[in-house]
């Protein structure tokens, strides 16, 4: 959903990136702009202050990943587009507690900004807090920035409360929600509201023609749904074990034969990764989908599989959790694992049924249920 993004700099050690899309944003307001008659000063004025908006959106973000580090999650990285920014951390915490606290973090920021802003506006001028004049025309008239600026950090704050999961509000209900019910029922039921929300923001989009507030009812639907996702397969993952998805029928290639043996079998598509092992019935490694690819690429069909296995391997005990053979996938680029049971070999786990058994059990339409 968020698609290319450019890099632009770090801060506190996270990246900051701008959307492909943001470029269209400032045609966009400007053409707007035009319609509603502003003066080229005021068309610059309005792009000015989308540029400072966007500032204040980054403040925002930064907000919840400073906080979550304090909790020992990292952030990936932060995302700038038309429709707002996100801060992708790694994890979330499993402390509900800890959740809420990041996710009121970045509209905490917004506040303390707007709270500066309207101390100086009533100190030091006589305007005050409100733009005056023709709010379609609003920055021909250059005081009218501040104010503004004020009213849309309030505004920021206002909207980001909305209960509409994963924006600040719904992960907000979500936390107070996994107090009581747990994550996983308390993701589906701020999945749902969000969802819920999502579409009511679709439609007033389309019937006021507001293109960003739609863009955000579509953006919003899909991350919930997704966050949902998300969960369920991390549910998974922490209880359920090797066992749900060990592989008995397993073929194993002897070190000595020739790859072509092992293309074959690739091409048949049964299996894609293969336990290697000599003579005596020892395993001397794994061969990986990616060494078969290799080997049909170059013809090399002659050769034996000892020139094409990786040595690397961890055997693993078929009660481990989920969680672990996936850390492991992840971290040490295995495809194939062997498990054991009482010393003796029983199966196989590999990287492709781990998959297929995550998709098939975490499809949100089949937990879609309310026991």
């Amino acid at each position: 959903m968020l698609g290319l993004s450019y890099h632009i700099l770090r801060v506190a050690k996270i990246p900051i990136k701008v959307h492909w899309t943001f470029g269209f944003f400032f045609l966009w307001i400007a053409y707007i702009g035009n319609k509603s008659g502003m003066t080229t000063i005021g068309i610059a004025r309005l792009c000015l202050f989308a540029l400072v908006l966007f500032f204040c959106v980054v403040l925002h973000e930064l907000g919840h990943a400073l906080t979550a580090r304090k909790y020992g999650v990292q952030t990936k990285d932060i995302i700038i587009s038309p429709i707002g920014g996100v801060a992708r951390l790694m994890q979330m915490p499993d402390k509900p507690k800890q959740e809420l606290i990041i996710a009121i973090a970045g509209p905490a920021v917004n506040f303390i900004i707007a709270v500066v802003l309207g101390a100086i506006l009533v100190t030091f001028t006589r305007q005050g807090l409100m733009p005056i004049g023709d709010p379609q025309r609003v920055f021909d008239y250059g005081p009218n920035f501040f104010p503004t600026l004020f009213l849309l950090n309030a505004a920021l704050i206002v909207f980001n409360l909305i209960p509409a999961f994963p924006m600040d509000g719904g992960r907000i209900f979500r936390a107070l929600l996994a107090m009581k019910l747990g994550r996983k029922t308390a993701t589906r039921w701020a999945s749902i509201l969000g969802q819920s929300i999502a579409v009511l923001f679709f439609i007033g989009g389309i019937y006021r023609g507001d293109v960003i507030l739609s863009l955000i009812g579509v953006f919003v639907f899909i991350s919930a749904a997704g966050e949902y996702q998300m969960v369920l397969v991390d549910d998974l993952l922490q209880t359920q074990s090797v066992d749900d998805v060990l592989r008995s029928n397993f073929t194993a290639i002897s070190i000595d034969e020739p790859i072509s043996h092992a293309i074959d079998l690739y091409n048949q598509g049964q299996e894609k990764d293969f336990i290697v092992i000599d003579q005596w019935g020892n395993i001397q490694g794994v061969l990986h989908q990616e060494f078969i690819e290799e080997a049909k690429k170059k013809n090399d069909g002659e050769s034996q599989v000892r020139e094409y296995l990786s040595p690397s391997y961890e055997p693993i005990s078929s009660t481990w959790r989920l969680s672990e053979v996936f850390r492991l996938f992840q971290q040490k680029g295995y495809s194939i694992i062997p498990v054991y049971s009482t010393e003796k070999m029983i199966g196989v786990v590999d990287r492709e049924t781990l998959n297929q058994y995550l998709r098939r059990n975490s499809s949100m339409w089949r937990n879609w249920n309310f026991k």
